[in-house]
């Protein structure tokens, strides 16, 4: 929905993710005066969770032209920090996630979940096997640790 600005965040290595959990997290609680607040959790509560990423994507939309100019990382993931406190016109936010955002099509967000759940699962199972291994290797190591303390308690 947002190529310039994907490219842009992909130029720079910005994770969106580091800034959007905390939005997905508490439905943007903490990230917009009540003010655009209210009219989100009307809409997420009418119409369900594709609201959020609507919503999610019309923040970004909405300082594109402002996120574009900055050449520098840190400097990206300084203002994505806090740009969500300085968007103001709550009229300009709704037209942005309803009108520029459509289609929105909730297939293409069940599939994108999906995906994402899949290797999300994939690499919980790795972190599992590696902690597998882990524990018997530290369990095979302290078993040495104990026959070298038993053998020596035989030397003497």
């Amino acid at each position: 929905k947002l190529p310039r600005l994907a490219a842009h965040f992909e130029t720079y290595g910005i994770d969106v993710s580091l800034i959007t959990f905390n939005w997905f997290m508490v439905v943007f609680v903490e990230s917009l005066p009540s003010d655009l607040l209210l009219p989100l959790w009307d809409a997420f509560l009418y119409e369900g969770t594709k609201v959020i990423f609507r919503y999610a994507l019309a923040l970004f939309k909405y300082k594109e032209d402002d996120i574009l100019k900055i050449h520098d990382s840190t400097e990206i993931y300084q203002f994505l920090r806090f740009f969500t406190k300085t968007i103001s016109d709550s009229r300009k936010l709704m037209n942005i996630a309803f009108n520029d955002m459509n289609p929105f099509p909730l297939r293409l967000l069940r599939n994108r979940r999906a995906l994402h759940l899949e290797r999300l699962q994939g690499e919980l199972r790795e972190l599992e096997k590696q902690q597998k291994e882990f524990l018997t290797e530290s369990a095979e190591h302290k078993d040495k640790e104990l026959d070298m303390v038993v053998s020596e308690d035989d030397d003497f």
